[in-house]
């Protein structure tokens, strides 16, 4: 091999490693950062957050309805309304919701699980006193829900007036 063919063998494997390098920096992601990490983690606590927000908004509207429904005396929609209570309860422990570094999925296991459970059973019973005696403990956890979870402010009561004009809650 002649001098000139092995230089221009040498550059051109100079300028392919130099392109597979060019490539490489364009295509590969950028190596995680302590920063970007953080980021990261932040952007999934607020999409859980705001996943975990819209359960607490349709349990808050069924615990609502479900009052309203006993109020009215109507048994198989305050069973409804606390059949979906206890599934909103399930589906928020089942999340594995962490938010700001508190482990609300787990809160809520031991918490509003076992009491959305019980209300949902009264209701199934169409006991009236069981199912008040129920109730207002499902409302206590859900405060105590909220305190433990570091949102103490959203502080849950039982609706003194509907504020569903378009649904009839008696039978």
């Amino acid at each position: 091999m002649n001098r000139a063919l092995v230089v221009s063998l040498l550059a051109l494997g100079a300028a392919l490693l130099a392109l597979i390098t060019a490539l490489f920096a364009v295509f590969i992601p950028p190596l995680p950062t302590r920063e970007s990490r953080a980021i990261e983690r932040d952007g999934m606590d607020k999409e859980a957050e705001a996943t975990l927000l819209d359960q607490m908004v349709l349990m808050q509207r069924y615990v609502e309805k479900a009052a309203l429904a006993a109020d009215a005396g109507n048994w198989p929609l305050v069973a409804f309304y606390s059949d979906k209570i206890d599934e909103r309860a399930t589906r928020v422990i089942d999340g594995g919701y962490i938010v700001d570094g508190i482990d609300v999925s787990a809160i809520a296991a031991e918490v509003a699980n076992p009491r959305a459970a019980a209300l949902a059973q009264a209701a199934r019973q169409r006991d009236s006193t069981a199912y008040a005696a129920a109730y207002a403990t499902m409302v206590d956890g859900c405060n105590t829900c909220h305190a433990r979870a570091g949102y103490p402010i959203v502080h849950i009561r039982r609706p003194d007036a509907s504020t569903y004009p378009s649904q009839v809650f008696a039978e």
